[in-house]
């Protein structure tokens, strides 16, 4: 049996060894002031929390599994002045170093204040290594974490270095985000509920698994144990276009206008005033008699080189008839006014974006109420997020959305031992970078550029093109730390992540005919493309 316990608890504490860290350590030499010599037994404490060490031999003291954030040292010895050492800044993973000169004074007992002071370089680190905030994000023009990150040098989208996302370890409170089937980190988070960002772009350690481009650590608040506060904020874009100039769903647009143009679309965008080719060499010759239709005096092509060049060209409505007229299948005879018809049935889709761009973030933290006191000081921290941002022009759906809420609790077990649970559920939803794809990838279409990138007409006038997609993100995470000694503590981290994925096509096309395309023919009918979902494997 004991062997069976051993085994258990070495298991748990490799778990915990191959997670993330998500505090850090103070280290320093306590010495005095008028002799340099090294202060042995001085009482060196993280105000307002239990942490804290004891000056060694030499002076020397180590203060680990330090929360990330701003702290005030207390240094405090018999026949010296208390020294109060203020924004003493602790980063994940890292050591801040503080070293103490104390004034003996025996009678009066004053107090000393010192500003700590973050070192330009940092010693101790040897890669490219960035920290932020939560005061930072306070003065920066975001309103997600994505966004923060994405105003650092070298990142882009959480692209490091040009690398693709799902090379980017991210991680939240110690806890690994990539999603286990394209490794593409789930990002979404309130941004009320961040204390600090680090951004890691090399030299990282294996603990951080399967990433190759870099590491996003992000360490979320705590509830205060003896206070309630909280954090709201709103940001509405009203509904309205996301591009300059006209509308891709235009007459005149580059989807359309060689279609519509009525200048062009009977005889094509190549085409020209009529001439009499004297010399039959199909090109028309100074000399040779031509229509003036436009009545200018001069023989012109209807569209110029410049506009030609700018649309795609098309052979016209006239030729295709005769091209349908002239083939053996005589169920596709159009004229050109049908064949034009048709076009316009099929590209009747309208995408003008009629709903908002939002993002509603709150964050509420505190003591749990009743029985939080007789549970080590039970706290909690609750934030959620929701936000929708329009395609550019719609898909299957018209926008990206994604929520998420969350709920951290925190307990002092004991002054050496603290737990930690944490619970997110999210739900994203948006479309398959894919075309006629039903099968879940993990990924999905969510910046401008993925969306605008894919235009073209068949994304534009086919709403089945891109097949809907749900993913459902539910994470639990367990943390306990305990400390043995002012060198020596031990943490144990277990997580349970579950993504469900939902890909699936719209509503099937009916491919009965029963609309009558052109008034005076009913026997001409056609199905309702371009909507329902087209099975191209049949």
């Amino acid at each position: 049996m004991n062997r069976v316990c051993l085994t258990i608890f070495l298991l748990l504490l490799a778990v915990g060894l191959v997670t993330a860290a998500t505090t850090g350590k103070i280290a320093g030499n306590i010495t005095d002031a008028t002799t340099s010599d090294a202060l042995q037994g001085v009482n060196v404490i993280v105000d307002g929390t239990p942490l804290g060490a004891a000056s060694d031999l030499e002076g020397h003291f180590v203060i680990l599994n330090v929360p990330p954030g701003t702290h005030v040292l207390k240094v405090i010895m018999m026949g010296y002045a208390t020294v109060t050492v203020n924004n003493v800044v602790i980063a994940i993973s890292q050591t801040t170093n503080i070293d103490v000169q104390m004034e003996a004074d025996v009678l009066n007992m004053t107090e000393v204040t010192v500003i700590a002071e973050r070192p330009i370089i940092e010693e101790g680190v040897s890669h490219s290594k960035m920290y932020i905030s939560s005061k930072t994000i306070e003065t920066m023009p975001v309103t997600s974490v994505n966004e923060v990150i994405g105003l650092q040098a070298g990142v882009e989208d959480l692209s490091i270095r040009g690398s693709n996302s799902s090379e980017t370890a991210y991680v939240v409170d110690g806890f690994i985000m990539n999603d286990e089937r394209s490794n593409v980190p789930y990002t979404s988070i309130a941004l009320s509920s961040v204390k600090e960002v680090t951004i890691q772009t090399g030299g990282f350690n294996g603990e951080y698994g399967n990433s190759r481009s870099g590491v996003i650590n992000i360490i979320t608040a705590e509830g205060d144990p003896n206070s309630y506060s909280g954090t709201f904020h709103y940001n509405y874009r009203p509904a309205g276009p996301k591009h300059f100039g006209i509308s891709p769903y235009d007459s005149d647009s580059y989807f359309l206008r060689p279609y519509l143009d009525p200048t062009v679309c009977w005889t094509g965008t190549s085409s020209c005033e009529p001439f009499l080719d004297a010399n039959d060499d199909g090109i028309w010759n100074a000399g040779e008699l031509f229509n003036d239709e436009n009545g200018d005096g001069f023989w012109s092509t209807y569209w110029d080189a410049a506009t030609r060049s700018e649309y795609p060209s098309f052979m016209g409505w006239n030729a295709i008839s005769e091209s349908l007229m002239a083939d053996d299948n005589p169920d596709n005879d159009l004229s050109p006014e049908a064949a034009k018809k048709l076009f316009e049935w099929q590209h009747r889709r309208q995408g003008d974006i009629a709903k908002p761009d939002y993002t509603l973030d709150f964050s509420i933290g505190g003591p749990v109420p009743v029985f939080g006191k007789d549970l080590g000081n039970l706290r909690f921290n609750f934030s959620y997020r929701d936000y929708q941002n329009m395609f550019i022009y719609p898909l299957s759906v018209d926008a990206y959305k994604d929520n998420v809420a969350r709920l951290k609790l925190t307990s002092d077990i004991s002054d050496d031992m603290k737990l930690s649970i944490t619970g997110s559920y999210g739900i994203t939803e948006s479309v398959s970078p894919y075309n006629w794809v039903t099968t879940p990838t993990g990924t999905v279409l969510q910046s401008v550029y993925s969306v605008a990138s894919r235009i073209n007409s068949a994304a534009l006038y086919v709403p089945g093109y891109y097949s809907p997609t749900e993913i459902y993100h539910t994470v639990l995470g367990l943390k306990l730390t305990h400390i043995l000694s002012n060198k020596t503590f031990y943490e144990v981290s277990l997580q349970n992540q579950i993504n469900r994925y939902n890909t699936y096509q719209t509503t099937a096309r009916e491919d009965s005919v029963f609309y009558s395309l052109i008034p005076g023919y009913p026997d001409y009918l056609v199905d309702e493309a371009p909507y329902g979902f087209y099975d191209a494997n049949g």
